[in-house]
């Protein structure tokens, strides 16, 4: 086998149903911080080895992550076939589809014509459950390009894209052009061409000798004693929003626990009585009782309270957050300023909000 590997030819050979598919591990080495080229050859094989045992005996998940590491130390059609070929079988055949290219496209001339020909029908199968893209862009040649948020390498950008049938997003982009977005419905043995062009983004700085560039605005500076208008800013509306619901949450929260001190209030009263006790002239057996009844009745007063003065400024928020969203959209720059104190306590509560823009 050394022999063998040192000439760079290594002949296996695969069980799969009744097709017999022999393949050699010869492609490109990989780099690996921790050893030799030939050292990573060495693991491909032997990771090529595992999987191939596992997919003779059905554990096909097994043989897939086996394929999975081979693949990458080494990129070789013979790999890149039976990892198309467990793929398929697991259902994953827009994947399956992508190795499956790979081999036939990259076999070398030593395979026979009836294995090349298994090869490129195990290909079709697996295209005829997929969606086929292609993708051009007509006027930059090194664009990126994203599927579903997924970046594809750059040497499979000019080749054919294989998804899952349903809907999909393209993003096309390249530093100086503006994104390019596009929205695809793919269906099983379906092929789309796609040309696009990408936009270059307009300038923003002046050019040389004052010249405008392209996408320069000329302006015009206001006049003297003029008010300077700038537009709306939602930033405070938002603000006042995020209030508004802050508000409301600790309104809630305020809520229940004055109805679960109202609740302790009802039943240590009615246990006061069960004992024929009032606090009214309590005697001494009941004044323990009566203190604690005096205690929660005053947390449940104060938590009500509370709850008021949340619910008063929520909604104070909420009304200074639409009075601003739906007041002209232009007016003199002014500089936004809002002011909440509430003032909770035993007795009473009250809120003030003082606000100007």
């Amino acid at each position: 086998m050394r022999r063998e590997l040192h000439a760079g030819w290594l002949a296996m050979s695969l069980l799969l149903g009744s097709a017999t598919a022999t393949t050699s591990v010869r492609g490109e080495e990989r780099p690996w911080s921790g050893g030799s080229a030939e050292g990573e050859r060495e693991r491909a094989v032997r990771d090529f080895e595992e999987g191939r045992k596992a997919q003779v005996a059905g554990r096909l998940e097994e043989a897939e992550f086996f394929y999975l590491r081979a693949w990458a130390r080494m990129k070789s059609y013979d790999i890149a076939t039976n990892l198309g070929q467990v793929q398929l079988l697991l259902q994953k055949p827009a994947s399956a589809a992508r190795y499956l290219a790979f081999g036939v496209r990259t076999v070398g001339p030593e395979i026979e014509q009836e294995r090349l020909a298994r090869m490129q029908a195990l290909l079709a199968e697996a295209k005829a459950q997929v969606g086929t893209l292609r993708v051009r862009v007509t006027n930059v040649a090194d664009a990126e390009l994203l599927v579903d948020g997924q970046r594809v390498p750059a040497e499979e950008v000019e080749r054919e894209l294989y998804v899952e049938p349903g809907q999909h997003v393209l993003v096309i982009r390249r530093a100086g052009y503006e994104e390019a977005v596009i929205h695809v419905t793919a269906a099983a043995g379906s092929r789309e061409e796609i040309a696009t062009e990408l936009k270059p983004k307009m300038a923003t700085r002046p050019g040389t000798a004052g010249a405008p560039v392209l996408g320069e605005a000329k302006t015009k500076a206001p006049a003297a004693g003029a008010t300077t208008e700038e537009p709306r800013s939602w930033g405070p509306a938002i603000a006042l929003s995020a209030a508004s619901a802050v508000g409301l949450g600790v309104a809630v929260g305020f809520t229940v626990a004055s109805n679960n001190a109202s609740a302790d209030m009802r039943a240590q009263r009615s246990a006061l009585w069960q004992a024929g006790g009032a606090c009214i002239d309590a005697p001494v057996e009941h004044a323990l009782a009566c203190r604690e009844l005096q205690r929660t009745a005053a947390r449940a007063d104060v938590h009500a309270n509370a709850a008021r003065v949340a619910y008063v400024t929520s909604g104070a928020l909420a009304i200074a957050a639409l009075t601003y969203a739906i007041w002209p959209g232009r007016r003199p720059a002014r500089a936004v300023s809002l002011e909440v104190e509430p003032g909770p306590d035993a007795g009473g509560a009250s809120v003030a909000v003082v606000g100007s823009w």
